[in-house]
């Protein structure tokens, strides 16, 4: 199992339209991500920061998260929610953060 961290940010007024559409999210996109072998994803908030944790359960991430995001419900969904993000800097609307620190207490 892989774990991902994963820092955007909301523009300034959506983060309640970002809660919302989670709140409400379409069968399909559980349905696609859980086929790419995405599991447990969380998504904390901390002003209008916002960081992402899922785990990995396949073989390849690389191939899956490709094969993922070719996906219609994952092109629509992100089409939605990424009109309610801004860069976390110059460049990344997201930033795939780096672990340091796990165990299993």
């Amino acid at each position: 199992m892989k774990r991902i961290g994963t820092l955007t940010k909301v523009k300034d007024g959506m983060m309640d339209a970002y809660k919302k559409i989670h709140d409400e999210i379409w069968d399909d996109v559980v349905e696609a991500s859980h086929s790419c072998g995405t599991r447990n994803f969380t998504i904390f908030s901390i002003g209008d920061y916002l960081f992402s944790y899922c785990e990995y359960v396949g073989e390849d991430y690389e191939a899956d998260m490709k094969r993922k995001a070719e996906l219609e419900a994952i092109k629509k969904w992100k089409e939605a929610t990424g009109a309610m993000l801004t860069p976390v800097d110059d460049e990344q609307a997201a930033i795939i953060l780096k672990e340091i620190f796990h165990h299993d207490f």
